[in-house]
């Protein structure tokens, strides 16, 4: 189910990054994350958590990231999706991690349909921004990373993390 979940988040990522930065993707890339790098690091990024239920009823949380290696990355991302919105191109680091948010917002809310659809029911929190970051991830969890390139332009990449939560006592 995470994997399929996973996939499901990759291509409506694909499809928003298509329509908010009107650029086609280069490269689409959906993997599982090694356990034996635990860290994500990143230097812009927004994480939005979840919490929920699986299908059979088990609970599950985990948490969403959007990430940048580079801020100039970032700034052209903001840059392009502040030109579909018909807003000025970016010039602050607050600008910027709003246009990423808003990004991450959109996609969320067309995930979080597919997920209803692969049996998982989730509600997300609010975006936090995360600025030269480092995450550990749980080794316990389900960790996915889905790579979208812009024609060698930008590299946005979305973390994954599922963590079943323990059954109550």
């Amino acid at each position: 189910m995470y994997e399929k979940c996973s996939h499901a988040l990759a291509s409506h990522a694909a499809a928003v990054f298509t329509t908010m930065t009107r650029r086609a993707p280069s490269k689409v890339e959906v993997r599982p994350e090694s356990s034996e790098d635990p860290r994500l690091l990143f230097t812009v990024g927004e994480r939005v958590d979840f919490r929920g239920e699986a299908a059979g009823g088990s609970r599950v949380n985990g948490f969403f990231i959007c990430a940048f290696e580079a801020m100039d990355a970032a700034v052209l991302f903001a840059g392009d999706i502040a030109s579909y919105l018909g807003l000025p191109a970016s010039s602050s680091k607050a600008e910027t991690d709003n246009y990423v948010g808003e990004f991450l917002n959109v996609v969320i809310g067309l995930t979080c349909s597919a997920w209803a659809d692969h049996g998982l029911r989730v509600d997300f929190s609010p975006p936090e921004k995360l600025q030269e970051h480092t995450v550990d991830l749980e080794p316990e969890g389900q960790c996915y990373r889905v790579v979208i390139e812009a024609e060698g332009l930008y590299t946005a990449t979305v973390f994954l993390d599922f963590l079943p939560e323990p059954a109550e006592a």
